[in-house]
């Protein structure tokens, strides 16, 4: 026996199929098929049920799964511990919102080039809802959503809070003083897309002072929400530090809600039940930039 045939078993039984498992790893199906045909040799006992369409676990492969798992956390452990950081290699498939692949998403890239040379970064920009789904698919190792997740098969650790505001061009007619959701029930509001946690707050913002907006704009990207807001399209909601320049330069002018706005919660989502000492160095360089972040709230770290 081998790590790489309880690699390829761990990885069949979390993602339900061979073809997903060597996606996953990078190498040819065949040679997933094959590790777990030696691996079911050497133990003389079938561990997967192949008369369907996905690979289910037989009984005896249930019972090996808790060791898989812990072979797997075991060497990463000694990896991460024993091994240097420039030997450490692979790579890790990390997904983000769009405010933190405007903000410290370019730094954590630097940081793991410098300090894991051997590890190679691959990242997405989606939705917190889009992420879930690929993380559950097992084609992303970890992700920066909003939260809360409730997600019995996925690991989640609650990473902190990013307040929100309204950002506006000085050129939009609006008083100079605190507003409420009755004084900007007439301006077009420019949020996430319909579903998102963004435009839940923006919603609820609105419905607790008992009015709808007329006109909200739903868009995905955060940079062309900014754009609309500085055209004087309307009021956009967003983290106030990602648009600090346009608002020093006076491009923007960010409102004073009254009430507050709501902040946004966010988790670090990870996939599977082991944690690669891939992923480890990356979410800890993840968690020193994002604790140096202007109005991001990090929540103490949770144990691994």
């Amino acid at each position: 026996m081998n790590l790489k045939q309880f690699e390829a078993f761990y990885w069949i039984a979390r993602l339900g199929s061979f073809h997903a498992a060597a996606r996953h790893l990078r190498v040819a199906q065949p040679s997933v098929s094959a590790r777990v045909r030696e691996l079911e040799r050497h133990l003389g006992v079938p561990l997967f049920d192949r008369s369907g369409r996905n690979a289910r676990l037989t009984p005896k492969g249930r019972e090996l799964l808790h060791y898989a798992e812990q072979m797997l956390k075991l060497a990463g452990e000694v990896e991460q511990q024993i091994g240097s950081r420039s030997a450490l290699v692979g790579r890790v498939r990390f997904g983000v919102t769009s405010v933190p692949a405007v903000t410290w998403m370019p730094k954590l890239l630097r940081r793991m080039a410098k300090a894991y040379p051997g590890i190679e970064v691959e990242f997405t920009v989606d939705s917190s809802e889009n992420m879930r789904t690929q993380l559950l698919r097992g084609e992303l190792d970890l992700a920066f959503l909003a939260g809360p997740l409730a997600e019995p098969s996925l690991i989640t650790d609650q990473l902190g809070k990013s307040g929100q505001g309204w950002l506006a061009s000085p050129a939009l007619p609006l008083p100079n003083r605190p507003l409420g959701p009755a004084d900007l029930v007439d301006v077009p509001i420019i949020t996430d897309v319909r579903g998102s946690f963004l435009y839940g707050i923006a919603r609820e913002w609105f419905r607790r002072g008992g009015v709808e907006p007329r006109r909200h704009h739903a868009c995905s990207s955060l940079t062309v929400r900014l754009l609309l807001a500085r055209e004087g399209i309307g009021v956009s909601i967003a983290p106030p530090a990602v648009a600090a320049r346009e608002i020093a330069e006076g491009a923007l002018r960010l409102v004073t809600a009254d009430p507050p706005l709501p902040e946004l919660e966010y988790v670090i989502a990870i996939a599977g039940g082991a944690r690669t000492p891939q992923v480890t160095a990356l979410l800890d360089q993840a968690r020193e930039i994002i604790a140096a972040e202007p109005s991001f709230d990090i929540a103490p770290l949770l144990p691994r």
